[in-house]
């Protein structure tokens, strides 16, 4: 059998004390710290867990909402600053015609199609779309007439703007071509509407030219007024309304060339639940007024 010798016994025992002593010093260490507050790490309670997630929550909520309102304003500054230049643009248009605004729409006939000439876009014998009379006078129309809360797919004949325009009172209205008693067709500017004359446009600060369009359907082209004097169509006003979709405000460009914002929706005489809820879409949209004082410059 081979024994060790001495020195390794030796070696041995004291390899064998020497961990001895280490593993109750190490004991001593892990013992203490564990009973010791001062040297014992203390963990969080499932309490103090739940409200500091509730806080950064709470934060958060406060620093989006914050910087939605900061986005949703500017959206609404971009937008009466795009309406104020639709105004400058067809007060520039009138100085170039008589004094008469753009007409809100006209209709040709043509070969094999009617030809829509509106406001804001002109359709083409094909179908296609191109800048109408108002655009001309704008300086980059494709953003000053869009308003930057109205999104949408463009149609393929007249495409929408989020903008609408005083068609009862101040833009001419055309009516679709007919054969006449003479068997020849009436399109054009014999089929028209008049607006109201220059000269007895008198309360220009409190009428709305352009405003943010909105009815049940979407957008719209042409404002209507809630008298339902000119129109004789309830049906036809409620579908004319305005958005109220800037912190359930409408922007417009009133009569006179200034911006200013509408705060409430209004109803007209003529309203009932079915044309609230179904056409227009009450409160979402809605009159300028309950009466015609927001339309008529007489």
């Amino acid at each position: 059998m081979y024994k060790l010798s001495s020195n390794t016994c030796i070696a041995r025992a004291l390899i064998r004390r020497e961990c001895s002593q280490a593993a109750c010093v190490a004991q001593v260490f892990f013992t203490r710290s564990f009973r010791d507050p001062a040297l014992r790490r203390r963990a969080f309670t499932l309490v103090e867990v739940l409200v500091t997630v509730s806080i950064i929550s709470v934060l958060i909520a406060l620093v989006t909402s914050g910087i939605r309102g900061i986005f949703a304003a500017g959206k609404s500054s971009m937008c009466s600053n795009n309406l104020r230049s639709m105004g400058v643009a067809a007060h520039l248009y009138a100085t170039n015609n008589r004094a008469a605004f753009p007409a809100a729409v006209i209709y040709f006939q043509e070969a094999s199609s009617i030809r829509t000439v509106a406001w804001d876009f002109e359709s083409t014998e094909g179908g296609a779309s191109q800048p109408g009379a108002l655009t001309a006078y704008t300086d980059h129309p494709l953003n000053a007439m869009q308003c930057p809360e109205f999104q949408t797919t463009a149609s393929t004949s007249q495409p929408l703007t989020g903008y609408n325009y005083n068609t009862t009172f101040i833009g001419h209205e055309g009516f679709y071509p007919e054969v006449g008693e003479d068997a020849t067709i009436q399109d054009g500017w014999s089929r028209v509407r008049m607006g109201v004359n220059a000269s007895q446009q008198r309360h220009g600060a409190n009428v709305a030219m352009f405003a943010d369009a909105g009815y049940r359907g979407g957008s719209n082209k042409f404002m209507r007024a809630p008298g339902n004097t000119v129109e004789l169509n309830t049906g036809m006003i409620h579908a004319g309304t305005n958005a109220f979709c800037h912190a359930g405000c409408c922007n417009a460009c009133f009569l006179d060339g200034h911006s200013a914002a509408f705060s409430t929706p209004y109803k007209s005489e003529f309203s009932n639940a079915q044309l609230l809820k179904f056409v227009t879409d009450f409160p979402k949209n809605g009159f300028l007024s309950g009466d015609d004082c927001a339309y008529d410059p007489r």
